[in-house]
C-alpha cells in the first residue's frame, strides 16, 4: 500500500473554529477536526514501520481512515468503541473517501453526545410512540390486548424498545430503528389484510409489533457502536422474544393456550426459512403475511440507506446481501413517463 495513493494533493489551511462536518457531507480535500466513534482498528506494517487503518463513524455514516505516523495513544491506547477527536484531511483510496489523520486523542465526555456519534431515526420518539399506540388500539381480542399492554406498561421495557436499533448494519441500524421498523411492518401487514378479510388482524398486529422485540437485548444501545451483546449472540432475538411472551402470558388469568401457541408461532416463524435461523417456517396464513412484510420493510430500509449514501441516483455498488447491483434511477428530476 502506498501513502501516495491516499494523501491529498491539494493543501488547505485548517482553522480551529471550523464547524464539524458530518461524514455524509465530507468531500475530498476537506480539513476536519471532529469527534468519531472507532468502529474498527488495525495496526499494520509497511516499509517505514507501523501504520493504523480505521473505520470511524458518526450519526450519518462510516468512513475509512489511515494514520501513517501513529503516536503512543493511537498505537496502544486507542480501542474500538472509543470516541476520539480527530484532525484529518479527506483523501481518497480505491475511489472511496478516506481520512488521512494527523492527530487523534481520546474525546472528553462533555465534548460530544451519543446523538452526535450514533445514527438515529428521522422520526421523533413522540411520533413513533403514537404509531405504536394507534396500532395497539386496533386490537380487538382482550387477551392479546392485555398481553400487548403488559409490555408497553413496563416502563423499562418500553424505554428500551423505543431506543433500540433493529439491526447492526443492514436495516434500521440506528437508535429508534426497532420501533420504526415494528410500526412499518404492522402497518404493511394491515394493508395486506385489507384485501383478505378472513385474515386475523389481531395476530398481524401482535406479530408486527413484537416480532423483533428481542433485539432490545440483542444489540447494545448505550455504547458508541451498535454491536451484539453476549445474549444476542448466544440466544438470539427470536428466542428472547418468545420467552418473554410466554412468561407474560402466564401472568394473565385464563390466557387460552392455543391462542398463545399461535402468537408464539408468529414470532418464531417470522424469518421465513430455516436457513435464516428461524426455528419454524410459517404455517399460518398470518405468519406468511408477517414474513413477507418484514422482508419488504427490512430490504426497503437497507436500500433507502444505500440510496441516500450515493445521492439517490445511479447504480449501487455490488450489494453482497442481495447478490446484485441495484439501480436507483436518474435522481429526483427523473422525468415521469
Amino acid at each position: 500500500m502506498s501513502a501516495k495513493a491516499i494523501v491529498c494533493t491539494a493543501p488547505a489551511i485548517y482553522t480551529p473554529d471550523m464547524e464539524q462536518k458530518r461524514i455524509k457531507d465530507l468531500v475530498r480535500d476537506d480539513f476536519i477536526d471532529g469527534y468519531f466513534a472507532v468502529r474498527r482498528k488495525d495496526v499494520r506494517e509497511y516499509a517505514r514501520g507501523q501504520f493504523i487503518t480505521l473505520e470511524l463513524g458518526d450519526c450519518t455514516g462510516r468512513i475509512a481512515a489511515v494514520m501513517w505516523e501513529p503516536d503512543q495513544f493511537a498505537l496502544n491506547d486507542m480501542t474500538e468503541k472509543m470516541v476520539v477527536k480527530v484532525r484529518a484531511v479527506v483523501g481518497e483510496f480505491n475511489n472511496k473517501p478516506q481520512l488521512n489523520i494527523s492527530r487523534v486523542r481520546l474525546a472528553n465526555e462533555d465534548e460530544y453526545t451519543l446523538e452526535d456519534i450514533l445514527p438515529h431515526s428521522s422520526q421523533s420518539r413522540e411520533h413513533r410512540e403514537s404509531r405504536l399506540m394507534a396500532l395497539t388500539a386496533k386490537i380487538e381480542n382482550s387477551y392479546i390486548k392485555a398481553l400487548t399492554e403488559s409490555f408497553w406498561n413496563d416502563q423499562a421495557f418500553f424505554d428500551a424498545f423505543m431506543v433500540a436499533a433493529a439491526g447492526k448494519l443492514w436495516h434500521h441500524a440506528y437508535i429508534g430503528g426497532l420501533s420504526e421498523h415494528s410500526a412499518n411492518v404492522t402497518e404493511l401487514a394491515l394493508r395486506v389484510a385489507s384485501g383478505y378479510p378472513w385474515l386475523e388482524k389481531d395476530y398481524l398486529i401482535f406479530g408486527g409489533l413484537f416480532h423483533d422485540a428481542g433485539k432490545i437485548e440483542t444489540y447494545s444501545s448505550d455504547t458508541t457502536v451498535i454491536d451484539y451483546t453476549d445474549e444476542g449472540r448466544l440466544v438470539g432475538h427470536i428466542c428472547l422474544a418468545d420467552h418473554w411472551i410466554a412468561e407474560r402470558a402466564a401472568r394473565i388469568e385464563g390466557f387460552p393456550p392455543m391462542l398463545l401457541t399461535k402468537l408464539r408461532h408468529m414470532i418464531l416463524s417470522h424469518q421465513g426459512e430455516l436457513e435464516y435461523a428461524t426455528p419454524v417456517v410459517p404455517q399460518m396464513p398470518e405468519a406468511f403475511v408477517l414474513y413477507y412484510c418484514d422482508e419488504i420493510d427490512s430490504k426497503m430500509g437497507a436500500l433507502e440507506r444505500i440510496r441516500s449514501r450515493q445521492g439517490e441516483k445511479g447504480w449501487s455498488e455490488y450489494i453482497r446481501m442481495l447478490d446484485r447491483f441495484v439501480y436507483f434511477g436518474e435522481g429526483p428530476e427523473e422525468p415521469k413517463q
